[in-house]
């Protein structure tokens, strides 16, 4: 560990994050890793499977050390890429609640419209709730925001948060967010407004949830009939995976050729870019390995995502 480092943390030392996490001010980079600050002086040092932040850290532990899954805080792209769950052998308890994070509230109470199934040439990963648009979603479990913002996979305007229990659930095609990256939420807070953004026919909550990158069918966890859990813990085994892809969005032969390249003009700035491409700066500053700060020059070439 870096001298610097070392002394960060004994100065920041003698705080439990699960009594006194607040609102974060601030994120350090270490390499792969970071190291939350919190309003309230504390802080956090999410590893790359942020495991820290879990109660039931030994499941990852286990997940990590048995399969060599791979995990990492990533606030720039809510995909995961690599981890195949379909070469469980045994099968893993994960608990959803425990005394400390014991509440569920489920993200919308309207009408399924879709499920978790093979959907012509796709496989539709998640579970379609009807809304209206402007309707409230809410988290369904207490966590931390990983994701937010317009995403080009399809989802539109996206929520990712990961839950204490290590679940990761998705919230797309909102209307409105309502939430930023690293903001700590509760079971039944809001975090954005129903909408038909992104890849979408209309107004619907398209709802995921995922272990490791690797998705869940949301009904095998959630009775959305009666809005409560199935069971406090879901058993996780391969049979839950039983289809052989990989869990995350693919771009096109097209986007992968174009990868969405811009040549600066007169008057344009990284703010403008933004907005014209309904993304970040600072996604567009990770993209092109620069600073919000650079000066961008007429003629030169850009990815804006």
């Amino acid at each position: 560990m870096h001298k610097s480092i070392g002394i960060l943390l004994l100065l920041l030392s003698n705080y439990n994050y699960f009594s006194q996490i607040t609102y974060p001010t601030d994120t350090l980079a270490m390499g792969e890793d970071s190291i939350i600050i919190f309003a309230n002086k504390s802080w956090e040092f999410l590893e790359q499977s942020n495991k820290k932040m879990l109660f039931n850290a030994s499941v990852y532990q286990y997940a990590e050390k048995q399969y060599k899954w791979k995990d990492k805080w990533d606030t720039i792209s809510p995909y995961f890429y690599g981890n195949d769950l379909e070469a469980f052998t045994d099968t893993i308890a994960l608990p959803l609640i425990d005394d400390l994070h014991s509440k569920f509230i489920i993200p919308h109470p309207g009408i399924i419209t879709s499920t978790y199934k093979q959907r012509g040439k796709r496989f539709h990963y998640g579970t379609d709730v009807d809304v209206v648009t402007g309707d409230s979603l809410k988290s369904c479990f207490d966590g931390v925001v990983r994701y937010s913002g317009y995403s080009s996979g399809g989802y539109g305007n996206l929520v990712v948060i990961r839950h204490y229990n290590g679940l990761e659930t998705y919230y797309a095609h909102l209307d409105k967010i309502l939430v930023t990256t690293n903001e700590e939420v509760n079971a039944g807070d809001f975090i954005g407004l129903g909408g038909s953004t992104g890849r979408s026919t209309g107004s619907h909550l398209h709802f995921e949830m995922r272990f490791f990158g690797n998705a869940l069918n949301p009904q095998k966890i959630i009775d959305f009939k009666n809005k409560k859990l199935i069971d406090n813990c879901i058993d996780l085994h391969r049979g839950l995976f039983h289809y052989k892809k990989k869990y995350h969005y693919k771009p096109s032969s097209q986007q992968l050729a174009s990868k969405g390249y811009h040549r600066i003009k007169s008057g344009d700035s990284l703010y403008a870019l933004a907005l014209k491409n309904k993304t970040t700066v600072k996604a567009i500053c990770s993209l092109n390995g620069i600073s919000s700060t650079k000066i961008l020059k007429i003629g030169e070439k850009i990815r804006v995502y």
